[in-house]
């Protein structure tokens, strides 16, 4: 490919809004990867974790069995060496209601589907390195569909002020 060829398909991509993938870490209970993850903004870790917004996570998976009704996503935080359980709500954790490009439960074994998850990032978190996990859960029997980690900082929004 030529570099004028490869400018045009950049620009095209960035005008459908499709930004490039997000580095990710495989989970420690080595589950899968998803098939692709994007992270609002984010190229590279650590990602920006910015306070007081929902960071945007695009999830592109792949159904293990048929007839997948009910998943739901989790998400732990481990920041200075702690765990913490990170509470989504359940429209917000709720795969099937999130899927996107016209997906609906139930899936079927070897389905692509891709999921919206917006994480809210509360004001009180600390500024400092963060390890950010997130399950995708088979709530029939809690079996692990894809799992993956994103390094990241929570960062307090710079505000002009004129």
């Amino acid at each position: 490919m030529t570099k004028f060829t490869l400018v045009i398909i950049s620009v095209v991509m960035l005008a459908q809004g499709i930004t490039a993938e997000t580095p990710v870490r495989e989970c420690s209970n080595h589950a899968p990867l998803p098939f692709a993850v994007q992270v609002d903004s984010c190229q590279e870790m650590p990602c920006d974790l910015w306070k007081g917004s929902d960071l945007q996570m695009i999830i592109q998976f792949v159904a293990t069995r048929n007839d997948m009704l009910n998943l739901k996503a989790t998400v732990k935080l481990t920041t200075l060496g702690v765990q913490i359980p990170f509470e989504l709500g359940t429209q917000r954790s709720d795969v099937c209601a999130n899927l996107l490009y016209g997906a609906y439960c139930p899936l079927y074994k070897d389905e692509d589907v891709t999921y919206h998850l917006a994480l809210p990032i509360e004001d009180h978190q600390p500024e400092v390195p963060t390890k950010v996990e997130v399950s995708l859960l088979d709530s029939m029997d809690n079996s692990v569909i894809a799992c993956f980690v994103v390094d990241g900082k929570f960062k307090k929004p710079q505000y002009n002020r004129a």
